[in-house]
């Protein structure tokens, strides 16, 4: 299953190739072990530990195992290291990947259930340190209700195409670092933080959601993440497939916090069938260079206690917006709009209204603060309610469904709520200024090839890690 090595050279390098061939012998006895346990019964658990070496062919980790520890392991070769949960013994499982190398176009995969999933075990799978200079990490399939994943720490590129073995449903066009398949999580967590996903690949995408993607008492938080997408018009740094479902049902959370979104094409595009009903989807100091929209939908629900949460958002750009939400149906639940700025003259545009309210506060668009209903309509949202720059409400600060009073612009919550706005999970705070991998307060990690007005209101403008392009103007604006 592993690279075969050779006769080492007569020289002063023969100690070394020992040694190496020595650790590739060791990982294959290991490895040739989880193989067999495919053919006997499983009566005593493996725990797969696996420190250093290569892995150049595809692998599977399943059977007789309930914990795998890989630890400066480098993955090549385009290969695939599949971790199968279903085949895995009952009970708590752990996956943890520690300063690990992936290269060559090499896939990472937690494949879970394609039905549903075992109820006689949980999952704990942590990422970090991992480097991915051609690489995807790819969760594909239902989960265990609990599992827990983390990934931090980590930068993970994808600079060409990937072929996807494991997914009928993906194509060598999608080349993603980060992958969400065809995946229910009930009552878990997918965190990722302190993290950079980058694909150089056209049509590429920081983040892809495929398969429909279903969160259930969920929480997926990406925090103090860079996501960059360079592969032309149609990249995006996060894309939900047209034909996916992306759903937030029963206090779950979907957060983006202090990220910072590099695009040639699209921002955060959440597909065509975006269904939020009694859960938060929230982007919360959030910064980005693209060339429209920020935040993107083109067709969807905010349902009963559904809050849609656009906090300290900044779009970059002349031509772009906070959002674009074409298609998209207020029905029951509510949209808060606070403290967002774009260079461009629209906020926030095509949000459809049958119940519910949209609530603003302290907003800028094409450099100036809107102040009234007017303004608004001229900056595309047609019925709002404004808070002025010096109140409060509880529309702009509280998970309405968790939260049991507001007074004196502190939420009280109701069981099951928790942190400043009451919400099913906690989720991380937004810092000044907003944005993944730079100094607090700051614009970071963008390049500018337009003419922009920066400031939003704030008595200080940051530039950090910068690049301003072209015969281009940038307006501080700190009034």
């Amino acid at each position: 299953m592993l690279s075969v090595v050779g006769a080492c050279p007569r020289s002063r390098h023969r100690a070394r190739c020992r040694a190496i061939a020595a650790v590739h012998v060791a990982l294959f006895v290991v490895l040739a072990l989880v193989a067999t346990a495919a053919w006997v019964p499983a009566v005593h658990a493996v725990v797969l530990r696996l420190r250093g070496g290569i892995v150049d062919r595809a692998i599977t980790v399943g059977r007789a195992v309930d914990t795998v520890l890989m630890d400066g392991v480098y993955v090549t070769n385009g290969v695939s290291v599949v971790f199968d949960v279903p085949a895995m013994l009952p009970g708590a499982l752990r996956i943890e990947l520690r300063n690990c190398v992936c290269d060559g176009g090499a896939q990472i995969y937690v494949r879970g259930y394609s039905g549903e999933p075992a109820s006689d075990r949980s999952l704990e799978v942590s990422v970090s340190g991992l480097s991915g200079d051609y690489c995807s990490l790819v969760f594909v399939h239902n989960l265990p209700a609990r599992t827990n994943v983390t990934v931090r720490d980590s930068t993970i590129v994808t600079p060409g195409p990937m072929h996807y073995s494991q997914l009928s449903g993906l194509t060598d066009a999608v080349a993603s670092p980060l992958v969400l398949y065809a995946t229910s999580l009930l009552r878990s967590q997918l965190r990722v933080s302190n993290t950079v996903l980058r694909s150089l690949q056209a049509g590429g995408s920081a983040v892809y959601v495929g398969g429909d993607v279903d969160l259930l008492s969920s929480a997926v938080v990406l925090d103090g993440v860079l996501l960059e997408a360079s592969g032309g018009p149609s990249a995006s740094a996060m894309h939900v497939a047209s034909s996916s479902r992306l759903s937030l049902r029963s206090h779950s959370v979907f957060s983006v916090t202090n990220v910072s979104v590099v695009s040639s094409g699209g921002g955060i595009v959440l597909g065509e069938h975006l269904a939020v009903s009694d859960s938060v989807l929230r982007f919360v100091g959030v910064e980005g260079s693209v060339v429209s929209s920020l935040v993107r939908c083109d067709g969807g629900t905010v349902g009963a206690d559904g809050w849609l949460e656009l906090h300290d958002v900044w779009a970059v750009g002349e031509a772009s917006s906070v959002a674009l939400l074409s298609g998209v149906t207020l029905s029951g639940g509510a949209v808060s709009i606070a403290r967002c700025a774009t260079a461009g003259a629209t906020l926030v545009s095509g949000l459809a209204i049958t119940s519910g309210a949209v609530s603003v506060q302290c907003n800028r668009a094409g450099g100036r603060v809107l102040r009234s209903s007017g303004d608004y309509r001229l900056a595309g949202l047609l019925s709002v309610s404004v808070v002025p720059c010096d109140g409060c409400a509880a529309a702009l600060a509280c998970f309405d469904a968790l939260t049991a009073s507001f007074s004196d612009c502190v939420c009280s919550c109701r069981t099951g709520g928790v942190g400043e706005a009451c919400l099913p999970f906690d989720v991380p705070l937004a810092r000044s200024g907003g944005g993944g991998g730079g100094a607090e307060g700051c614009v970071s990690g963008v390049t500018l090839t337009e003419s922009v007005t920066v400031g939003g209101g704030r008595a200080t403008a940051c530039f950090d890690s910068v690049v301003f392009s072209g015969p281009i103007t940038v307006a501080v604006d700190l009034r």
